[in-house]
């Protein structure tokens, strides 16, 4: 019996046990709620994913016959419909609650509805025997993909939260978040451990750039920097 596919379906609730108790003991009640709740979100994001993506493939968009076929499959199919989801149960959901006041809380609230969404992702691939392109390397490291690229989702929609740019920085979350999945994409479907690799260590270096600016960042730094944009272009 193999349990690699037991242990990757268990990866995802250890790592949200950890994060919600974590959250449970060092965020206030309001802001604890709001990310367990982004879990759940996360779940229904994948609900709406993979009915997106059942369409595409339905109607022989999702292929990888061919290297064009392969980054079409790769980025507009799983890394945009993938993403997407995430996206509108942030904005839905998430944007205008008050106490989302800081950059550093859009990124954990990003994190929380990405943990959700891996475990259903790879609860569902796993109890369907595999699914077309799932393996089990693939449900390994769709955890830690997921959550590298949630830092990078959580860090724009903050910026778009507290500014006047309610359009701009929505897509360059969505932009840079389908990119980056579909480079990872890309790199399972292509069976290329150096791109693999290389995505992981350019992700990770990404991640921590952006989560220490977030973390040395205060709503009124942003609010600072937009009345600033926003003088500047009245004078002009």
């Amino acid at each position: 019996m193999s349990y690699e596919p037991i242990i990757i379906v268990l990866i995802a609730p250890i790592i949200i046990a950890f994060f919600l108790n974590i959250s449970r003991k060092h965020a206030e009640h309001e802001s604890h709620v709001l990310l367990r709740n982004s879990v759940i979100f996360g779940v229904l994001a994948f609900i709406v994913s993979i009915l997106l993506i059942s369409v595409m493939e339905s109607v022989g968009l999702a292929t990888t016959r061919s290297l064009k076929r392969t980054l079409f499959y790769a980025f507009a199919v799983v890394g945009l419909l993938e993403e997407l989801p995430k996206l509108l149960v942030f904005i839905i959901f998430i944007v205008r609650k008050e106490i989302f006041d800081s950059p550093i809380k859009g990124i954990l609230y990003s994190i929380g509805i990405s943990l959700g969404f891996v475990l259903a992702k790879n609860s569902y691939f796993v109890l369907s025997n595999g699914g077309g392109h799932f393996t089990e390397l693939s449900g390994f490291v769709s955890i830690p993909s997921h959550l590298l690229i949630a830092i990078v989702m959580g860090f724009f929609l903050s910026y778009g939260k507290f500014t006047s740019s309610k359009f701009i920085y929505p897509m360059l979350a969505l932009g840079s978040a389908s990119f980056f999945h579909g480079l990872y994409q890309f790199a399972l479907f292509s069976k290329d451990d150096t791109l693999l690799i290389g995505y992981f260590i350019l992700m990770v270096m990404i991640a921590v750039l952006l989560f220490r600016k977030a973390m040395r960042t205060k709503r009124e730094d942003i609010d600072h920097i937009d009345h600033q944009k926003i003088k500047k272009e009245l004078e002009g």
